[in-house]
């Protein structure tokens, strides 16, 4: 079986609520995009390189962005519901 976690409506409701808030910002949320990126490439270095190897067969920017927006909002999600399941775990919930 799968150890991918399935995404919760709760985690759902928290990241929309993230990009919501980031997209208020003045600066989009780079700020915050931008730390991500610079983890991301520390914990998941291949898969970085798999993802910039397919952001380059796209032809204009907003492809690029919209891809990488992509990976963004499903690396997060996931990621976040693994935290959510072992904390539940630890908890005993």
């Amino acid at each position: 079986m799968s150890k991918i976690p399935v995404v919760k409506k709760e985690i759902y409701y928290s990241l929309k609520k993230t990009v919501q808030e980031m997209s208020r910002k003045p600066d989009g949320g780079i700020v915050e995009l931008g730390k991500f990126w610079a983890e991301f490439k520390k914990e998941q270095p291949h898969l970085v390189k798999i993802v910039v190897r397919e952001m380059k067969g796209f032809k204009t920017e907003k492809l690029k962005a919209a891809f990488a927006h992509g990976v963004w909002i499903a690396y997060v999600a996931l990621k976040s519901q693994e935290e959510a399941d072992e904390m539940n775990e630890d908890w005993g919930i």
